[in-house]
């Protein structure tokens, strides 16, 4: 389940969210809470609401997942007006932000 919602993420891309863009959204917003609770590998649920901090990964990460088919090649606009590289990292930058909230640390 989402931590955001689709509106807070129509925001955040500029986009009025219509009955047909909601299921996306709401779909990327999923995504990204997957890999929200799977790198917060939590024994306690969060509080609800969940913390900012999870709101925000929540949807700067729902971004990335509705832009990611535009970064097919690696990157996002035309050689002739400049390339905004993909990021290579994935989710680790987002997850490094919610270290804060992790509560086990696997032992290897």
């Amino acid at each position: 389940m989402a931590y955001a919602t689709p509106d807070l993420l129509a925001v955040a891309l500029d986009v009025r969210l219509t009955a047909a863009n909601t299921e996306l959204l709401e779909a990327c917003l999923d995504a990204a809470a997957a890999e929200i609770d799977h790198a917060l590998d939590r024994t306690d649920p969060l509080d609800v609401p969940a913390p900012e901090l999870v709101v925000r990964t929540n949807v700067n990460r729902g971004v990335e997942w509705f832009k990611a088919p535009a970064t097919y090649n690696g990157g996002v606009g035309y050689e002739e007006t400049g390339v905004l590289d993909a990021p290579t990292s994935g989710f680790e930058r987002h997850a490094a932000a919610l270290l804060p909230l992790k509560q086990r640390w696997g032992v290897g």
